[in-house]
């Protein structure tokens, strides 16, 4: 089988391999091919496969419950992206699930390829490993900027805000700062009274186009362009509210797919919370009618 050569040199691991050697080293290569929606591998299975991403988008997502009906997505790899890497390198069981989101096609190396042709070339080891640690560095400081912001919004929810407006307005405020470079904020919530959506929170760090500050037509969670993103919160298919997040700058793919897992993260926090305070603003009002009752 022909390697698509062009496409392997564009991978991060493989930037200093010189077209000889990465030739040879592409021989070790199984491409397969995997359909929306297969398992690449699970979670907690035994592995010992690096995977490259050839075309396609691959999902990494830990399992929430036992039953695996529900999953916290983790991170979205795209073409050129690679995982897989910690199975091949300490033999470690798989500590999350990994799934094609879209067709997909992966080159795949075994860890005795891998490690023979290491063995057999130790100068282009060394490139490989520092490239290979570079992506999980930058892994590992998304995560935790992920633990932290989230940190910050459980001790805001812990607080029980009066109302969901002020709610949106301390939330902005809370993770605006784990946004590198300039962003633009805006946040509506539906009104159930005039069926519309009201403004309640606008953080703006650049000149925009005053368009851009609200949506209009179906809502739906995803990129409106290379550097805004619609995020939009719901409850038992019930319309919350939503918030337009513009970057001053287009971002690239891997930016991208980086920031939709922070995007769900907080989607589903503002669901539950706004939720919540909309039952305790009616428990509250029930009393309230209850005692003037008795009290006329």
């Amino acid at each position: 089988m022909k390697m698509d050569m062009e496409n392997l040199k564009a991978v991060a691991i493989f930037r200093n391999f010189s077209p000889a050697m990465l030739e040879e080293f592409a021989k070790f290569f199984k491409q397969t091919e995997y359909a929306k929606d297969s398992i690449v591998f699970k979670e907690r299975s035994e592995g010992d496969t690096l995977f490259i991403i050839m075309s396609g988008e691959v999902v990494i997502e830990k399992k929430l419950d036992e039953e695996g009906r529900d999953f916290k997505q983790l991170a979205i790899l795209a073409k050129g992206d690679f995982f897989g890497e910690m199975a091949v390198l300490e033999g470690a069981m798989r500590f999350a699930q990994a799934r094609a989101s879209a067709e997909t096609v992966l080159y795949e190396i075994k860890r005795a390829e891998f490690f023979s042709f290491i063995k057999e070339h130790p100068e282009t080891g060394i490139s490989i490993f520092t490239e290979i640690m570079k992506v999980i560095s930058r892994r590992l400081q998304h995560t935790s900027n992920e633990l932290t912001m989230l940190f910050d919004m459980a001790n805001l929810i812990m607080e029980e805000p009066s109302s969901a407006p002020e709610f949106v307005k301390r939330m902005v405020e809370e993770i605006c700062i784990y946004f590198e470079g300039s962003w633009n904020i805006n946040g509506h919530l539906y009104n159930q009274f005039n069926e519309e959506y009201d403004p309640v929170v606008s953080k703006e760090t650049f000149p925009e186009d005053p368009g851009k500050k609200e949506f209009k037509g179906e809502l739906k969670s995803g990129w409106l362009d290379d550097n805004a993103y619609l995020m939009v919160f719901s409850a038992r298919n019930k319309p919350l509210g939503y918030i337009i997040f513009a970057k001053s700058v287009g971002l690239s793919n891997y930016e991208k797919n980086n920031l939709v897992t922070i995007f769900n993260t907080v989607s589903s926090i503002l669901s539950s919370a706004i939720e919540n305070i909309e039952h305790r603003t009616e428990a509250a009002l029930m009393l309230k009618l209850k005692k003037q009752k008795y009290t006329i």
